[in-house]
């Protein structure tokens, strides 16, 4: 006994779709085809034809030359910087991580903090709390 539907019409091919060859279809016969199915059905098919419109091309006007920032006077400038590479326990990375989300700076910064409460020389203007805001290799 088969309670399930049969899948007979599931497996027969699809049927091939007809290919157009002759000649395409000119404007004016698409437009009384369109009409006449429009009758048909108590259909409006397209608004009526308007005479098209020619617009003159587009010219921008020309634009004023911008004017020039001021110069800003030479600041100090930041200490060229490297890549280190090291290991730490994960339950530490764990813990900079966190504390940087608080205090929304980064790792690189918090170690810098560090080395610097440690004694080590670190210039005030290196001590970036968003490496994003700074030029690599300068």
């Amino acid at each position: 006994m088969n309670d399930f539907p049969s899948i007979k019409d599931e497996l027969q091919p699809r049927p091939k779709l007809k290919r157009h060859t002759e000649t395409p279809t000119s404007d004016e016969e698409i437009e009384a085809n369109s009409v006449a199915i429009g009758k048909k059905w108590g259909a409006a098919t397209s608004l009526p034809a308007a005479d098209p419109v020619v617009m003159p091309p587009f010219v921008p006007a020309p634009m004023p030359p911008a004017p020039k920032p001021p110069a800003l006077p030479p600041g100090p400038e930041w200490a060229r910087v490297i890549s280190i590479r090291g290991y730490i326990p994960h339950y530490l990375d764990d813990e900079l991580a966190l504390k940087a989300v608080q205090r929304r700076v980064t790792k690189t910064f918090l170690i810098m903090e560090a080395l610097a409460k440690a004694g080590y020389h670190v210039e005030e203007i290196d001590m970036v709390q968003d490496r994003r805001r700074r030029q690599k290799g300068i």
